[in-house]
């Protein structure tokens, strides 16, 4: 797997080519290839390319509808391909988890994303990236009331435009931006500038004809006749935009027009209308997806039955109303779920790569991670025990009488013992367990994230398994003393203070008979004579 190591293998460079070319056109065909990428990289153990892949096929999750495992896999590398030069991937990654925070009603959050994408996007001259956060930052300000917040951005937007090669991509963005701030200045009352806007908006439209029955160009003449009073118009392209939205199959893609469309007909009171277009969505759009439009659907048909008295329906909506809510509830609960499970991965994924490349730095005679690989360590390990406040135990452990063994049996006896006593240790490393060297027959061990009783539980284990090693060895009588230190970082504790209360606490045991385990939160608990 040497060749495939990185992200500029051949076979990978050609595999991304595959996945660039697909985007957006085949979304099945995008998936299959953005998960051979990720198995890929998850094969070859290249940290860096398994974030790279990881952002990948967060998108192409995305661009299939499936919002969950798009915020899982995009949460997994975004914050690692961020500090690479992959800026136009971590662009599309702040973008994508900007709309479906946004989609979870997590507003806050997908105010960051999406800032985030304007600032680098903008940082790094990609101004379609700009455009596509721009406008999508206008529609949840507009959402959200802040009206002149959204005109800002749409203009934002419209001004990237100038720097856009591709010419449909350039003109979706400016005729669509156009569209959007007629509305909103139709809704400010700004005649004199919902004039202009509309002006702008059809002259390019003649230039380019293909966006003439767009929903969105349909809505914004229909927002403009009707604030002019101009019925006959109005009415006309209130059929346009009913026609359009009927030959519509994708309202997801068309969400906020599509709001903004049933919202006309809610004021006009067309509820005969209204049932026919719910009707249509509830058709296209599976209950389980889009539930921010079936919520929104059955609360106008509350407002509905509420208006004309019909107790009937009006009970079935808002049965509906509260079954659709506890399945946003339960969609927010699992992305919550996902993102800690995520979080927790992440975590173990960097506790494991800290303790294999601490192993690379090895004592001489016992082949696991030496005194100085340890100080480093143990550093981390205390930086990330006290971000994700988790416990953090320290084992200082010694032979017993070891002088005695190099005495009896010789100095190349008691190498041997190291050695085995060292073997005993490699066996219960995992990704939680750390074991290193400190001098002379003290051993070092690290538990990150365990219980007193799992760790007592492993103390016990090594102690047993060094004396029947040491037996097969022919010297009997061999025993170690153990002193450790578990708890959660305090304020004002640094990484050496569990270094320190380990060895106080290894000398207790010493100082007490020897062959024992003592496990304390604080070296005060020397103080008491409980034994755990």
């Amino acid at each position: 797997m040497e060749e495939l190591r990185s992200k500029q293998s051949p076979e990978v460079v050609e595999l991304v080519k595959k996945i660039n070319n697909v985007r957006g056109t085949d979304p099945e065909k995008h998936l299959d290839l953005a998960c051979d990428l990720f198995d890929l990289a998850c094969e070859c153990g290249n940290e860096d390319l398994k974030n790279y892949a990881s952002c990948m096929l967060g998108d192409a999750c995305c661009k299939n509808g499936d919002f969950s495992q798009g915020l899982y896999y995009l949460s997994a590398g975004v914050q690692a391909v961020s500090k690479t030069d992959e800026y136009q991937l971590t662009c599309r990654c702040y973008n994508e988890l900007g709309i479906i925070f946004r989609s979870e009603s997590h507003f806050i959050t997908a105010e960051e994303y999406f800032i985030n994408c304007i600032e680098m996007a903008r940082a790094n001259r990609l101004y379609s990236d700009e455009a596509v956060a721009c406008s999508n930052f206008a529609s949840l300000c507009y959402e959200m009331d802040a009206a002149f917040q959204a005109l800002e951005y749409s203009y934002r937007a419209i001004e990237c435009c100038t720097f856009i090669e591709d010419e449909i991509l350039k003109n979706t963005f400016l005729i669509t931006n156009y569209a959007f701030i007629v509305k909103l200045y139709v809704e400010l009352g700004e005649s004199e500038k919902a004039n202009a806007s509309f002006v702008e908006m059809e002259n390019l439209i003649k230039e380019y004809p293909d966006f003439n029955d767009s929903l969105s160009v349909l809505l914004a003449r229909l927002y403009y006749f009707r604030f002019r009073k101009d019925d006959l118009n109005s009415r006309i392209f209130k059929q346009k935009c009913l026609d359009e939205f009927y030959g519509c199959d994708d309202c997801i893609l068309y969400f906020d027009e599509t709001k903004a469309l049933i919202s006309l007909m809610m004021d006009d009171n067309e509820y005969a209308e209204l049932e026919n277009m719910f009707e249509h969505i509830e058709k296209i759009v599976p209950k389980q997806e889009c539930v921010d439009l079936h919520l929104y659907i059955e609360n106008c048909r509350v407002i509905i039955y509420q208006t004309v008295d019909d107790e009937k329906k009006l009970a079935k909506s808002l049965s509906r109303y509260h079954l659709y809510s506890e399945q946003k509830n339960e969609d927010s609960k699992r992305s919550f779920i996902a993102t800690l499970r995520l979080r927790s991965e992440l975590a173990q994924e960097k506790t494991q790569n800290l303790f294999l490349l601490a192993a690379a730095e090895t004592d001489s005679l016992t082949g696991i991670a030496n005194r100085l690989k340890m100080n480093a360590v143990v550093d981390e390990l205390f930086e990330m025990a006290n971000k994700e406040q988790k416990l953090l135990g320290v084992e200082m452990m010694d032979v017993d009488y070891f002088k005695e063994v190099n005495d009896t049996y010789g100095h190349s006896k008691g190498d041997e013992l190291l050695v085995s006593l060292a073997n005993v240790l490699k066996k219960i490393t995992d990704n939680k367990i750390f074991v290193a060297r400190y001098g002379g027959d003290e051993f070092v061990i690290f538990y990150y994230d365990m219980t007193d009783a799992e760790i007592i539980e492993k103390a016990h284990l090594i102690k047993e398994s060094i004396k029947n090693t040491s037996e097969k060895m022919g010297l009997k009588g061999v025993s170690v003393s153990q002193g450790i230190v578990n708890h959660v970082p305090r304020p004002l504790n640094r990484a050496w203070d569990y270094l320190n209360a380990a060895d106080l606490t290894l000398y207790f045991v010493k100082n007490h008979g020897k062959d024992n385990v003592r496990l304390v939160h604080r070296a005060t608990d020397l103080e008491t004579q409980n034994w755990e």
